[in-house]
Formats: structure tokens, sequence, C-alpha cells
């Protein structure tokens, strides 16, 4: 008989049993997400390496690399990249060649398909074969270093391949080359304008659409006078082997600022060259991978570079430093292709009837399972309809990205040029990357090149074009020398901000999808408000938030709305917003006011000719929705100003102002409350820094994969960004980076980031930088081995394998 007493025993083994199965699961939950932290004081032995390298590590854990030889420099640089970013390093490898389904299953199909239809690594092939040995060596060895962390560490790899249940491929040498294509990618502005525009003209009139081609008449130009001398000789178009394709998430490139100031506006009597690249910054880690790789007396460069890629692609070394931003190039087009009635993959082409290249794709996915898709080619690259959701016309298109280009090579040697005229000759090969590249050196010179491949073309290329014969197919490139570029400019300035290249005596056509230059203009009124600028001077600038494109705005819409009717809150809120310097901080309620405002400007503009489309139609054509906005502040009268709902009436903009701004207050009301003093802006504009698997609960709660949210200020037309979409006031974009460096004295340089070097979410380096970042705070930068000492926290020696 089971008595009372053997009950109780029994309940207290049951608990007992449930208490240390609890405490199993907690240590083995803790093992998981702590077995990849590595010791940073750990002597390593790998093989390969031809004599002692060391790895010193400041409190911020960035690792200071010195070696007595490239090869051995790039060994360690793969395995001590692979300690911290080593998944992230995985999952970019993986979307460049179209593999993420194997990790996430089918609902990733699509975009592997897209991917491949990119044949992205054919291009890497060529750009092996081509590179010289001692690129390739530098390639090889970073490669072997990242396979030597893979096979010391089968068994403490990052929690995120036990959590989707997979292993690491051996890492190659194209896999590195593959990311200089997604990088390429990822920065294309047409991609996202162009067929966007074609769906549209389905909807509204010829003038409506020609209004959304930006008018650079009246952009403000980076060369406003830079004119191509001489006779032109276009070069040859290299490789046609035309592709493209894919919007991904994890975004390379949505913006920048960089200036240089020459010696004779500087405190020290040298260059000073600041940047802050704009992408994705509401994850973790971060895009880029802080790190500073020293060969004595051949090499001395620090930076950020892209986790899987060798070299530093953004920072200084003893002689130059330098900076970035997008060009927004026209880098694709489109191509309306005449399909063979009697076959659907032949396309008409100068009178012939052509077969399409037809590519079977098997794409495999989480669990076992394949699926096959079929990617189909014309001459001139992929077809595309059905990636941008236009399934009634076959269009193709052709993108830079697929012609020739040596971005790698390129960043070998900026990593070691030692002045402008090395960085320029460095520039010659990066071209499917396009970017305004500034560069200051020691000797006190300062530059600004285009690096980027401009197709030389005819015709309006906003639009999708006929591809039915050769008379819309590209014409070259522009040669390098006649892209725009500026040596030692009289005031001693450059600026870029993704604004227009060039003004209007260039003869080639670049791009309609420029930003509008409001960060420009407000980098050019701060430099133009002092003659001598410090390290904290440009600090201050990286951190400022008064923003140009708000007071342009509200200078149009203030009499109107000072003029009007206005009752109760709207009135009230209006009292706020009357006198507003445009200065977009974190405390009052203006700026929530004027991005609900304008988002209301806007619909107004749009949403009655799209109607159920808006805003889902003008999906990724910010630059054609701004261009709209700018050419109305700009006093231009515009079709899509006129309500096609009132038949007996033509609307201007002036009608729509006060509508608007009652709509925003309404919003507001609705959404945050009817106490106005609610609506301050830092406590709705918000960022979070998330794990790419914290959208699941479970393990975001189990492995705290989010860091956040901090109140932010500021809007994507502020210098300092933190760009929001729409109504959404979550930020998701803004400075990757910070660098203001300091070329007389580069430990005098400063840095930061927005998350820290570390992509271990357990790791005291993850998003260990975040609280200065949001504060506008920095790091002082070890540049000189004697200050790399000075600050070492850790110190790991790396040897050769014992046989």
């Amino acid at each position: 008989m089971i008595t009372v007493k053997i009950i109780k025993v029994i309940f207290k083994v049951l608990a007992a049993l449930i208490i240390i199965g609890v405490i199993g699961i907690v240590f083995l939950l803790r093992h998981i997400s702590h077995r990849a932290i590595p010791d940073y004081n750990a002597e390593v032995f790998i093989d390969g390496l031809n004599g002692k390298a060391e790895v010193l590590r400041d409190s911020f854990g960035i690792p200071h690399i010195y070696a007595d030889n490239p090869d051995d420099l790039y060994r360690v640089t793969g395995y001590v990249m692979a300690q911290d970013r080593m998944w992230q390093m995985d999952l970019l490898r993986r979307v460049a060649s179209g593999r993420l389904s194997e990790m996430f299953g089918e609902d990733m199909v699509g975009a592997d398909q897209l991917f491949r239809a990119l044949r992205i690594e054919e291009k890497s092939k060529l750009i092996l074969a081509r590179s010289e040995p001692e690129i390739k060596a530098c390639i090889n060895a970073f490669s072997e270093g990242v396979n030597q962390y893979l096979e010391d560490n089968t068994k403490k790899l990052p929690f995120e391949f036990a959590v989707l249940g997979y292993k690491p491929d051996p890492w190659e040498p194209i896999h590195s080359v593959n990311l200089i294509g997604y990088m390429s990618w990822s920065s294309s502005s047409a991609w996202k304008n162009e067929p966007a525009l074609y769906k549209i003209a389905s909807m509204v009139d010829s003038a409506r659409i020609q209004e959304l081609i930006p008018d650079i008449s009246i952009q403000e130009p980076m060369f406003p006078d830079f004119m191509v001398e001489g006779e032109l000789h276009p070069e040859l178009d290299l490789l046609s082997h035309s592709r493209v394709i894919d919007d991904l998430g994890i975004e390379v490139f949505t913006g920048s600022n960089t200036w240089v100031v020459s010696g004779e506006h500087s405190f020290n009597g040298v260059p000073i060259v600041s940047n802050d690249m704009h992408l994705q910054i509401d994850l973790a880690p971060g895009v880029f991978y802080q790190m500073h790789q020293v060969i004595p007396g051949e090499l001395n460069v620090s930076g950020v570079v892209l986790p899987g890629t060798p070299f530093i692609n953004v920072g200084h070394n003893d002689s130059i430093a330098w900076g970035m931003t997008y060009v927004a190039v026209d880098d694709i087009d489109f191509y309306l292709e005449t399909i063979n009635p009697s076959d659907t993959n032949q396309y008409l082409y100068n009178g012939e009837w052509l077969d399409m290249e037809l590519r079977e794709e098997i794409i495999w996915i989480k669990g076992g399972e394949s699926e096959t898709r079929i990617n189909r080619f014309t001459h001139r690259g992929p077809v595309i309809s059905s990636f941008k959701g236009i399934g009634d016309k076959v269009i193709s298109m052709r993108w830079t990205g697929n012609e020739y280009s040596n971005e790698i090579k390129a960043a070998y040697l900026i990593d070691r040029a030692d002045n402008i005229y090395d960085f320029r000759e460095a520039l010659r090969t990066w071209t499917s990357i396009s970017t305004n590249c500034v560069c200051g050196d020691a000797a006190g010179n300062i530059a600004m090149f285009v690096a980027s491949g401009v197709p030389i073309r005819q015709g309006n290329r906003a639009l999708v074009i006929p591809g039915d014969s050769s008379k819309y197919d590209w014409g070259g490139f522009v040669p390098f020398e006649q892209l725009p570029h500026a040596i030692n400019p009289p005031d001693g300035i450059l600026v870029s901000a993704n604004n227009r290249s060039a003004g209007p005596g260039y003869p080639y056509h670049i791009s309609h999808w420029f930003s509008l230059p409001n960060r420009y203009n407000r980098i050019k009124e701060m430099i133009s408000e002092k003659e001598v600028f410090t390290i904290d001077d440009m600090m201050q600038m990286q951190s400022d938030q008064n923003s140009y494109w708000a007071r342009k705005i509200m200078k149009v819409c203030r009499p109107v709305l000072l003029g009007a009717d206005l009752k109760g809150t709207s009135l009230a809120a209006f009292d706020k917003i009357h006198n507003w310097d445009g200065t977009m901080g974190m405390e009052g309620i203006e700026s929530t006011l004027f991005e609900t405002f304008y988002s209301m400007l806007k619909k107004s503009v749009f949403k009655d000719e799209l109607g159920d489309e808006y805003p889902s139609g003008l999906s990724g054509m910010e630059a054609s929705v701004r261009g709209v906005m700018d050419r109305i502040m700009e006093g231009q009268v515009l079709a899509w100003c006129d309500d096609i709902n009132t038949t007996d009436t033509t609307e201007s903009f002036e009608d729509l102002i006060v509508p608007a701004w009652n709509s925003a207050i309404n919003w507001l009301e609705e959404n945050h409350g009817e106490d106005m003093e609610s609506w301050v802006w830092g406590d709705l504009h918000t960022v979070s820094l998330e794990h790419p698997l914290a959208a699941s609960s479970i393990l975001n709660k189990i492995f705290t994969l989010e860091r956040g949210p901090y109140r932010v200020g500021g809007a994507n037309h502020t210098v300092c960004p933190y760009s929001h979409p729409g109504l959404s006031f979550k930020a998701t974009s803004g400075a990757s980076q910070r660098h203001v460096y300091n070329l007389l004295r580069p430990d005098d340089s400063r840095i930061i980031t927005p998350s820290g070097v570390s992509g271990i979410p357990a790791s005291e380096f993850y998003c260990n930088q975040t609280e200065m970042y949001m504060q506008n705070r920095y790091i002082g930068e070890s540049f000189s081995r004697e200050k790399v000492e000075k600050n070492a926290v850790y110190r790991s020696t790396f040897l050769k394998k014992p046989r």
C-alpha cells in the first residue's frame, strides 16, 4: 500500500529531478551561448605560419595584428576575424551565393534564385584568375586562417550553428571575392526605382511619370565646374556578362557623409578626414569590423572591413586617410523584350529571334528537400520581371556589377598608398561598388574621386527601354580620367553626401537618383562658420541634427499655416513649431510634428492617383518621392498636386498644406494620445540593435539577442541620421561608423561603431560601443606601437603548429 509518506518521497525525488533537469538545461544553454567566446590571451598554434605573430586588444576588444610578412598577417587576420564574426561571415557568403534556404527554409527560395541570377561567382572566378600572385596569396592565407579556426573550434562554434542545426563549410578564396559582388548589388539605386516607375506608369499619365524623375538641375553638385578636357575616347566594353538583382534586407550602402579640409583649415596644418557611412544599424553585430594590421616597415593600416574580406575598406595608414560615400550611379538598364509568340524562350534582337539561356537552379532547403527554379538570360543579363512583381511583361536587365572590376586589388593597393596619387591609381579597378572617395595625405594634399563604372549610353534611362535592337546597348564606360574628381581645390574643402556628382557641363549621364543635397548643404553651412577646425569640431559636425530639409519645407509651409484658421490642438501644435529652427534633437515635439506633417504632405500629393497602391506602390522610390517634393519646394507647379477626385478644380500645393497639417495632428492623437506633450521625438523615435535571429522571441529571451531600445534624434535628412520608414518612427539605418582622422598624429584620431567587434551575444564586446555611439562619444585610436602597448588589455601569440 502506497502511504502518504511514500508519495511525499516520490514528489521530492521528482522535484529534485526537475530541478536537476532545469539546472542542466540552464548550464547547457549557457554552454551553447558562451562556448564560442575566445580566449584573447591564448597562445594559438596554426598551420602555415612563417614566424611569430601577435594580436593585442584594447579594452574595447579591437584587434591590433602584428606579423613579419603578408602571409602571416592575413592568415592571422582570417583566424581572428572568424573568432569574432564567424556566423556573420557565413551568412554573408550564403547571401552572395544564393544559399540562404539551406539555413532558413523555403521562405528564402526566391531570394536564393535572385542572387543566383546575378551570377556573382562567375565574375569572382575571373577576378581571382586575373589578380596578381601577391594578392591571391593574401586571400589564400586569409581563407586558410578562417579554416584553421573552424578546425580548432569544431565543438566551440557560435550558438547560431547549433540553433540552426548545421556546420559551416570550409572558407574558400572565392567567398571573399563574392562579397564584393554583394556590396555592389546592395548599393544599386536603379534596381529599386526604375521597375517601380514602370509599374506606376500603368496608373498615371506621362506628365506625372516625368515628374517622378528627379530634376537634378536644381540640386547642388559636388563638382559644379568639372568638365571633360580633350577628345573623348570611350573604353571598350571589356566584359559583357550582364546580369543583375536583389534587395536583401542586409544592406551595405544607404547613404554617407565624408569631407576633408586642407591644412589651411586644420588646427595642426595637415588635412583632417571625416567619414560616416550610413547603413543598416538596427542589427547586431554591425556591418563593419574594426581592426589594425601591421607589418613593421611595410604596412600600418587601421579602419573597418566587411567581415569575410581581408583588406581594410575605409581607414588610414601612416601616410593617407580616406573615406567613402556611395554614388547613386544609374548602374542598371532595364529592357522590355519582344517575345516570340511561338516560343516564349526566344526574344527579338536586330530582326532575329535569339534563344535565351536557360539555367536550372537546384535550391536545397533546410530539412533536405530541394526546389528547382529556372533563371532565363538574354545577352544583356537576367530576365527580372518576376522578381519585381511584373508578371505580364518580360524585362531583362544589364548591371555594371557584372562588368570586370577588381575592388579586392584596389583595397590591397589603397591600404599601401603613400599619397593621394597612389590612392588615385588604386581606384582604377574600383568600378562595381560606385563610391565617392575622399583622401588626404600627410604631405598636405587632399582629393576626391568618383570611382564608378558609368556606362556611355543614349536615351532616358530612368525608364524601361525597348530591347529589340542594339540602339540602347551600352557603348563602353566613361574613362577613369574623365570621371568627376578634384585635387587640391583652391578653397581647401571637399564634401560628399551622396548628392549630385557634376554640374550641367558634364557630358555623361551619371544618374537621376542622387540624394538631395540636404546633408551636403548643412555640412557646407557648418564649414563656412569657421576658418580653422579641430578634431572636436569634426566630431561635433558628425553629431549635428539640424535639418536643412525641414527648414526648406517649413519655409514654404509656415506662411500658409500662419494664415490658416487652425483650431484646438492643431493651433497649439503650430505654436510649438512656428519658430522652430529645424534642429531634430531627442527632446521636444517639434521633430515629431515635422516628420508626421511631412508624411501627410506626401500622402496628399500621391494618394489620390495611386489609391490602394499608396504607399506600397512607391516602395523603394524614395529618390523619386523626395525629388517631387523638392521640385515643389523650388516653386515648380506639378500635376501630382492636383486632386484627381475634384474634376472641376485644379489644386495647388498650397491647397494641400492645411489639410495635411490637420491630418498629422489627428494621426498623432489617434496613435500616440491626445496629450501633445507625450509626442516627444526621442520617446517615439528609437533604435534597437537586433541579431538576425532575434525575430524568434524564444531565442531572443534565451540568448539576449537584442540591445535597446535607445532614444535618438535626427532623421534621414540630418548629418547625424537615424532613418525611419514612414510613420513607423523606429530607426533602421544610420552611421555604421564614425571616424575622424588626424594625419599628423594618428593616435589622436577618433573612431566609433554602433555595436562592437564581437558577433557573439554573450561576449562583453558585443554592442559594447553602443552606449558611447548613441551619446556621440568616440574611442581614442591606438595606432603607434607605443600607444597600442600602453592600452593593451589582451595579448595573444600565434605560432606555427608543430608537426
